[in-house]
């Protein structure tokens, strides 16, 4: 993570670290690892890594996506998380997995991002993001990615894999511009690699990762089928 006042790239800024914040008091024992950002409109978020204890929030954020965004994120109109989803998307190792959950300053979540490594391919990991329906375009999804990859490359992390729908010209065209190499495809959806940014995001980066938190690049692959989700729909 950058030092708390450092200022951020295109979506916002961080926030001296003093600053008061109600979200202050929702940070718990990952106080250390959080960042305070201030979005273009002036919002201010806390953006962490996620814990075990933030089932409750984690689920109400579910709960705040509409039924097109969770078709268009998780492949599937699902309903629900069952217990088993919560443990996998909450109880991560930081590394193979790691999850950054973005809250208001009420403390409400309305945002996650994360990756998960790809089995045998140490420097290529599975993105996804998402933001509640009512928070986008305000440049939470983006804040989000620039977090996640200052972890990612802590972690060896160098490029993202992403999925997207054939017949979604916006955002191949975003994906495209922002340099991303097509990787495969399969049953209509496409594959892409994309390194992870190492100075910010850019223009074209972030414009194709601000997809992402609109729901319009699909959840990694290899989430939904360790969440069952798929099956279920």
């Amino acid at each position: 993570m950058a030092p708390a006042g450092r200022a951020a790239e295109g979506s916002g800024r961080q926030v001296a670290a003093g600053s008061p914040s109600a979200v202050d008091s929702v940070i718990g024992v990952t106080e250390a690892l959080a960042t305070r950002v201030e979005l273009r409109d002036g919002s201010p978020l806390v953006i962490r890594p996620i814990e075990p204890e933030d089932k409750p929030q984690l689920l109400e954020l579910f709960e705040g996506l509409s039924e097109q965004s969770r078709r268009q994120r998780y492949l599937t109109p699902a309903t629900e998380l069952t217990s088993e989803d919560l443990a996998y998307l909450t109880e991560v190792d930081h590394n193979r997995h790691e999850a950054l959950i973005a809250l208001d300053e009420n403390g409400r979540a309305i945002g996650v991002a994360r990756y998960v490594r790809v089995p045998g391919e140490r420097e290529l990991a599975e993105l996804a993001a998402e933001v509640v329906d009512d928070w986008h375009g305000r440049g939470v999804a983006t804040a989000l990615i620039r977090k996640l990859s200052d972890r990612a490359l802590a972690n060896g992390i160098r490029g993202y894999r992403a999925y997207v729908s054939s017949d979604n010209e916006v955002v191949l065209d975003a994906l495209q511009r922002a340099g991303a190499r097509h990787d495969g495809e399969e049953a209509g959806e496409l594959e892409f690699v994309v390194d992870v940014p190492r100075d910010g995001l850019g223009v074209r980066l972030r414009g194709a990762l601000t997809a992402a938190g609109r729901g319009q690049l699909r959840i990694a692959r290899r989430m939904a089928a360790r969440l069952g989700l798929i099956s279920r729909g």
